[in-house]
């Protein structure tokens, strides 16, 4: 098994000998350095999948040491340790991660899984023939993340362990990490124990959307594909990605994931001719935050594609908004999260209504992430009659892409509530004068539109 290689350069011999155990014992080669010298000296000579540098190393500081790794070697991801996290300085000469000084080494390690590839994670997992035994686990339930057992794939060495859930934290490991993928287990769970849903660990939540947009990118570029497959796996991947995000926080290597995502949002409304069916009749539904953020994504895109002016640079970063529009949100009383509006009291409503700015805040200054995007997040419940908030901002003041986005946002909050297929949800806005008078007349037309055939429209538009 190829192991991928550490560098870990660190003034203190204890922190080196107790980090460098524990990175071990997850199948990492691991190489120290105690200064500057040192770590510059095993950068020029080998060849290392992360380096983590101390901001305070002696003999080349750790900021020399970070410009000689970008300059020297390529393809070389830098972890940072620093005293504080000062903007974006470390990210611009060249960290893919900040963390602070005191940070544990767990954290820095989630880090290094982040950031492997998935033929990294293929040729990183042992391997062993055929499934090892069923093992009941007690633990948390907080520490799991479910899918649809009919949703689950996997590459023909599993990945991560998987669990059936028997109770409010009990659990079976059916798959262990390494084993040879067995649809005949979890057939027997789907089709003999009627199982819903498998359960994964969330610390391996990254693995999953790592191989499933792998996946996902293979399916959206491919004609034979039919477009009901393609939203699916783009679903399940967007859906484990926004609920990362609303854990984990922007970080860089979560960034990295996201852009990934939405290039394959644009391959699919780009490409595919049949779109407009699963618009009319999606009704693969569930009413959590994170399958909300996948439907906005899908509509809101869809939209878009009506313009003119439309691009892959604007479908792709609109994309990225509608799956960080809500991210404020984390910021908010966790009891607020399930609340709709109108069932809130005066000062939670206040808070709510805020909520766009937490998200701008929590975008700003991430160089990852253009400034469109914490503009769109911003603005995204700005009404075009100026009765929206944060700011009441009317007309021509509204971005565009956020007024589609605030369109896009009520209409699933409707069609999920109301329990609506896709086009009645529509009516119910076109026959409301005051919901119209939300959003800019343009935007209307056009979301009508992404419900017609193509072709037909064609006709229509050259007929005028």
């Amino acid at each position: 098994m190829a192991q991928l290689k550490i560098l870990l350069a660190h003034p203190s011999s204890e922190w080196l000998e107790a980090s460098s155990e524990l990175v071990r014992s997850q199948g990492y080669e691991v190489v120290t350095a105690d200064s500057g010298k040192h770590a510059q000296i095993a950068i020029a000579q080998d060849k290392f999948f992360t380096a983590v540098i101390s901001e305070d190393l002696t003999n080349h500081s750790g900021s020399q040491v970070l410009t000689f790794a970008k300059s020297k070697s390529t393809g070389i991801s830098v972890i940072f340790l620093a005293e504080e996290f000062e903007g974006d300085k470390w990210i611009k000469l060249g960290a893919q991660s900040v963390l602070s000084k005191e940070a544990p080494i767990e954290e820095i390690l989630r880090i290094f899984e982040g950031g492997k590839s998935v033929n990294d994670l293929l040729a990183g997992t042992e391997r062993r023939e055929g499934v090892s035994d069923e093992v009941e686990v007690s633990e948390s339930d907080a520490a799991f993340t479910s899918i649809k057992i009919g949703e689950f794939y996997s590459s023909k060495a599993v990945l991560f362990d998987v669990f059936i859930q028997l109770g409010s934290g009990k659990y079976i490991k059916i798959l262990h990490a390494g084993d040879t993928f067995s649809q005949e287990r979890i057939d027997k769970y789907k089709n003999e124990k009627n199982v819903e849903y498998l359960w994964f660990k969330t610390s391996d939540r990254s693995k999953y959307i790592k191989y499933q947009s792998h996946l996902t990118e293979k399916l959206v570029s491919s004609q034979k594909v039919p477009i009901e497959m393609k939203a699916r796996f783009l679903k399940n991947v967007t859906s484990k990605y926004v609920e990362e995000v609303m854990s984990e926080g922007l970080k860089p290597q979560i960034i990295e994931q996201g852009k990934e995502i939405c290039e394959q949002v644009y391959q699919l409304v780009e490409k595919d001719k049949t779109l407009y069916k699963l618009l009319r009749s999606y009704q693969d539904f569930d009413p959590s935050a994170v399958d909300h953020a996948y439907l906005v994504t899908l509509f809101t895109t869809s939209i878009i594609k009506q313009f003119e002016w439309q691009s892959q640079t604007t479908i792709e970063t609109a994309s990225m908004a509608c799956m960080f529009h809500d991210i404020g949100k984390m910021k908010m009383p966790p009891k607020l999260l399930n609340t709709r509006p109108g069932d809130m009291s005066a000062e939670e409503l206040e808070l709510y209504h805020n909520h766009p700015v937490l998200g701008a805040e929590m975008i700003d200054g991430k160089n990852l992430i253009n400034n469109s995007v914490k503009q769109i997040v911003l603005q995204h419940h700005e009404y075009y009659d100026g009765t929206g908030f944060p700011f009441k901002k009317k007309g021509s003041k509204i971005l565009t892409l956020a007024n589609i986005i605030c369109l896009v946002d009520d209409f699933v909050h409707m069609m999920i509530m109301k329990k609506l297929k896709p086009t009645e949800a529509l009516k119910l806005i076109l026959i409301d004068q005051s919901l119209v008078s939300r959003y800019n007349t343009v935007i209307v037309e056009n979301f009508i539109k992404i419900f017609v055939e193509p072709e037909k429209l064609k006709k229509l538009t050259s007929n005028q």
